[in-house]
């Protein structure tokens, strides 16, 4: 990509970064942005604030911050599990939960075939979908593998504990606001689960 002439042009009309990515470098890209504001006292007021949400929601969930937790995205025709590579699995890790064996990985994500369904077992299975206005085939995927009989077989079907939650908040925004929201979902969520 051009980026030095769009970073000019952008320049021109308002303080310019570029960051590597999203979501698992939240908290960096949001400090690079305070500082190219010339905002580093009120991004350090941000992040503490934000750090002192995420404490007292651990405090708040107590024990349940020792369920596992797995983590995926439907898409049409195709399964992702999420590792800890990404915004919600930065989110969990800071919060403190625990990950399923085979998603405790330093990974970002990786497709399953249904055959590999028993990889989104946990005690808590949260998913997301990528469906966009007047299009559900995401949504039809998430369908199909959870009444399949193998989502039958897994512990966090039969407990009840599969939570559909908002791709934008989850996964696309991947920011503060974001992420308080997370948190928020997580609290209300697991508000009536026992560890």
């Amino acid at each position: 990509m051009g980026g030095g002439s769009i970073h000019t042009q952008l320049s021109a009309i308002a303080p310019t970064v570029f960051t590597e990515n999203l979501g698992d470098s939240m908290i960096e890209n949001f400090e690079l942005y305070a500082k190219a504001l010339n905002k580093e006292e009120d991004g350090k007021k941000v992040l503490d604030e934000f750090y002192q949400k995420i404490e007292e929601a651990k405090t708040k969930l107590g024990d349940k911050t020792k369920l596992e937790i797995s983590l995926a995205r439907f898409q049409p025709g195709k399964v992702r599990v999420y590792y800890k590579n990404n915004f919600a699995g930065v989110m969990l890790d800071k919060m403190g939960f625990a990950r399923p064996e085979a998603q405790n990985k330093d990974e970002f994500t990786q497709d399953l075939a249904k055959e590999q369904m028993a990889d989104l077992d946990g005690d808590v299975f949260f998913y997301f979908t990528s469906d966009r206005e007047g299009d559900t085939g995401a949504s039809k995927t998430a369908e199909e593998w959870l009444s399949d009989p193998l989502a039958q077989n897994l512990n966090v079907k039969k407990k009840g504990h599969v939570y559909q939650v908002n791709e934008a908040i989850w996964n696309s925004a991947g920011g503060i606001i974001a992420a308080d929201l997370m948190v928020k979902d997580i609290e209300k969520i697991l508000a009536d689960i026992q560890p």
